[in-house]
């Protein structure tokens, strides 16, 4: 579907001074929306089918589970990926600056340490929105009823789809025009267009990330209207909680052992 629009609207309609680059990093964007819109399209299907009772509604959330155990591994892939290009934007500064104070610093280290920074950025959009492990203010949720709290995930869920989907549709407009510019302050004149790929790329994927979410919580909700969520709660698609993964820290390790309530609260963060 994407391939044959992002082939109509702009590969046949591209300008003379595109390289074989250019294109291929068009057909990459195409390949990868399709392939997010196919996972989308399966997870739109089973939601359909896993509110329900019986053996096909828990066919469907186990289906719904397996999903969520692939998309895991991408996740954590994405995860060592932004790692490692921490570290190579760490060691491009470190030896820039004793470069610099030796003999020359990393020729376009500004430049290619604002690459990193993006390709980092962009990469985890994706993986933070499905595991829910951004950075909430919740005095206000936490006073309201688990339900409450779904429906209200729900309307956050449709307010993200509005402007990222926005966002989504800008930074597409950006790829092509950025073809013939050249980044600001570069010593070799590196084009712009790869850090603008790689932040459509991760804005593409959080996108789908939210669509997911807005998908599977009415499931949830017509679990719970039924008494029979149980232990449904395919994490990395969507949390049951809407505390994500959250992280262990050493108060709530104690916390945990003796069974009383830990001062850092579920997420520890």
């Amino acid at each position: 579907m994407f391939t044959l629009i992002i082939y109509s609207q702009i590969i046949a309609q591209a300008d003379s001074f595109w390289s074989d680059l250019h294109i291929l990093s068009l057909w990459f964007l195409a390949v990868l929306f399709d392939l997010m819109a196919f996972l989308l399209l399966y997870v739109i299907v089973q939601s359909l089918r896993a509110g329900g009772a019986g053996s096909a509604a828990e066919h469907a959330r186990q289906r719904l589970e397996r999903a969520a155990a692939r998309v895991n591994r991408i996740d954590h892939g994405a995860l060592w990926f932004a790692g490692t290009v921490l570290a190579v934007m760490v060691m491009i500064t470190f030896v820039s600056v004793i470069g610099r104070a030796t003999y020359k610093p990393v020729p376009d280290d500004i430049t290619l340490a604002e690459w990193s920074l993006v390709l980092m950025v962009s990469i985890m959009l994706g993986t933070l929105q499905g595991r829910e492990d951004h950075i909430e203010v919740t005095a206000l949720s936490d006073t309201l009823s688990y339900r409450l709290n779904l429906y209200l995930r729900v309307f956050a869920c449709i307010v993200g789809l509005a402007a990222v989907g926005r966002l989504c549709i800008v930074s597409l407009e950006e790829v092509p025009d950025s073809f013939l510019e050249i980044t600001y302050g570069s010593i070799y004149e590196l084009p712009a267009w790869p850090p603008r790929l790689f932040f459509m790329v991760g804005v593409a994927w959080w996108l789908t990330r939210i669509a997911i979410q807005t998908v599977m919580l009415p499931v949830l909700i017509r679990l719970d209207m039924r008494d029979a969520l149980g232990t449904f709660d395919p994490l990395p698609l969507v949390s049951q909680t809407g505390d994500g993964e959250g992280e262990l820290g050493e108060l709530d390790i104690v916390d945990i052992a003796t069974g009383e309530p830990g001062i850092g609260g579920a997420r520890g963060t």
